[in-house]
């Protein structure tokens, strides 16, 4: 099966465990040792990639989208003996964005300075075609009463996304500092850029019950097992691939619950994401030739994530 066949069929399942906005689902079995919950949320996302000519900047694209909707799946099990093992998932598509490429040409480039580029292209049609990050969890409760938990855990992550950028404005250094002024007509593909992020982590979960509210959080970090990045520059028809090196990741969640009755709550939760900016060898493709050149420690990439849940949350 084709990847984004997967993806199809896996946002699919989510929203028919979850088939409205702000309305969190979970089902559990009859002695609560396996649960299913299903939620939808809104969130941004934040892919940076770069272009190193040694120490300094030779070209960043800034790729955002904010506000998007996400589908979120989560189900877990109580092994026994304080042990639990949870599996995640979080899909969102076609999400409307922007990107902005600039490049510092040696020789026209002002500094190294967001004002100071050389050349720049802002593409305000610019889709997220597609996110989806997937997570194992294994878990085990330090403590437990009453009035709150605190548990330790670790797991792996494996985070996908895929950008396109259309039309779009553009100031070029052309023989002169910025000399050259122009459009790409709208709808056509200028840029395409995916990354891939495999992460370990470890780190605490708890939780503080006040009778019928109920707070929560968890605080994680990890490591990349490097970042691999595709990008295609269609106009100019080049291909690079990235290999950039591990980097730290820090992970964040926030949670309050109100319980309204023994099987409905009103809920609110966050969650923050952060693989910080690492750099590594690219290799540059092209694509009517084949022709391939390597490029050491040229590339660079970082990701950074933040949704939000909230709603009524039915138990069955």
């Amino acid at each position: 099966m084709k990847f984004e066949q997967f993806l199809y069929a896996l946002t699919m399942s989510a929203l028919t465990v979850c088939s409205a906005h702000a309305t969190d689902v979970r089902m559990t079995s009859v002695d609560e040792a396996l649960w299913l919950q299903g939620g939808v949320g809104v969130m941004n996302v934040q892919s940076r990639e770069y272009v190193y000519l040694g120490k300094n900047k030779a070209s960043e694209l800034d790729w955002d989208a904010k506000g998007v909707p996400v589908y979120s799946l989560t189900t877990g099990a109580d092994l026994g003996g304080g042990w639990r093992l949870k599996g995640s998932v979080d899909v969102s598509v076609d999400g409307d964005g922007h990107m902005v490429d600039y490049d510092w040409v040696p020789g026209y480039a002002v500094d190294q300075t967001k004002d100071g580029w050389s050349d720049r292209s802002i593409h305000p049609d610019t889709q997220l075609e597609y996110y989806v990050s997937g997570k194992v969890e294994l878990g085990r409760t330090l403590f437990s009463d009453e009035t709150g938990d605190l548990s330790a855990g670790g797991g792996f992550q494996y985070t996908r996304l895929r950008w396109n950028a259309y039309g779009g404005s553009y100031i070029y250094s052309d023989g002169g500092f910025r000399n050259d002024v122009g459009e790409l007509p709208d709808g056509l593909k200028g840029i395409t850029y995916e990354q891939r992020v495999p992460t370990f982590f470890a780190g605490l979960d708890g939780s503080k019950r006040f009778d019928r509210l109920t707070l929560s959080g968890g605080v994680k970090g990890g490591v990349t097992l490097g970042i691999d990045d595709i990008d295609d520059h269609w106009l100019t028809g080049t291909r690079t691939y990235g290999d950039v090196q591990a980097a730290p990741v820090l992970m964040l969640n926030a949670a309050a619950d109100f319980r309204i009755t023994g099987a409905t709550s009103v809920y609110f939760a966050a969650k923050f994401e952060n693989t910080f900016r690492e750099r590594g060898d690219m290799r540059e493709v092209d694509t009517a030739t084949g022709a391939e050149t390597i490029y050491r420690d040229a590339e660079g990439a970082s990701l950074r994530t933040m949704s939000v849940q909230f709603g009524i949350r039915a138990r069955f």
